[in-house]
């Protein structure tokens, strides 16, 4: 499968992650962090979309296909807030754990941030070259928006589909009473910037490639 070729340098990250949770598992006997293959494969979607979108030549279909990505990005980087789940347990050490979480995290965010400029690419195709760095800072605002509301809110992306006008009840809130919700609009702010740094600077040591 080429996309497997084309990432295959993915492949020993996920590994190191797989076999020291594999490890903890068998070790404790118990299925701690078991959420975390699930986030994986989440945080794998946007990365399976962006290398389908340049792939296709259909302008409708490309689009909805960049809708897709966009829905499932956050992922990508909610993984990072999985250190969250960092306590001092019973079973292993706590830096075990660390390692675990620390290791998933980058995976995910290396993810991200490769189909983002996957995506890049494609946006530069299709419209003017100078907006298309103020498009991805505000796909990293929508990103971290949608990580408050997979953190905090409890909400998925698939959400969208099942719950519509729940989550969009939700959203509005957020959007009407800004100043009653300044969580929500300061982690999206502060994670929006700190990822588009991040990416800024994984372009010029040529990570995302």
């Amino acid at each position: 499968m080429q996309f497997i070729k084309t990432y295959k340098w993915l492949i020993p990250m996920l590994a190191f992650t797989a076999v020291l949770l594999a490890y903890r598992i068998v070790y404790t006997h118990t299925i701690g962090l078991c959420f975390i293959p699930w986030n994986l494969f989440l945080a794998g979607l946007p990365l399976i979309f962006s290398y389908m979108l340049n792939k296709i030549t259909d302008r409708k279909i490309a689009w909805g296909m960049f809708g897709l990505w966009l829905l499932f990005f956050p992922n990508a980087m909610y993984i990072v807030t999985d250190m969250f789940h960092l306590k001092e347990g019973l079973h292993v050490p706590q830096w075990f754990d660390l390692l675990i979480l620390f290791s998933a995290a980058l995976s995910g965010l290396i993810m991200g941030m490769v189909s983002l400029n996957q995506v890049e690419k494609f946006l530069v195709k299709k419209l003017n070259r100078k907006y298309v760095p103020f498009i991805v800072f505000s796909l990293f605002l929508l990103c971290g928006y949608g990580v408050y509301l997979g953190r905090y809110e409890r909400w998925n992306s698939w959400d969208i589909f099942t719950e519509p006008f729940s989550l969009l009840l939700n959203i509005g809130h957020d959007v009407r009473h800004p100043f009653q919700n300044q969580q929500s609009w300061m982690l999206s702010l502060l994670f929006a910037a700190w990822l588009y740094t991040l990416y800024v600077f994984s372009k010029k040591v040529r990570i995302a490639n």
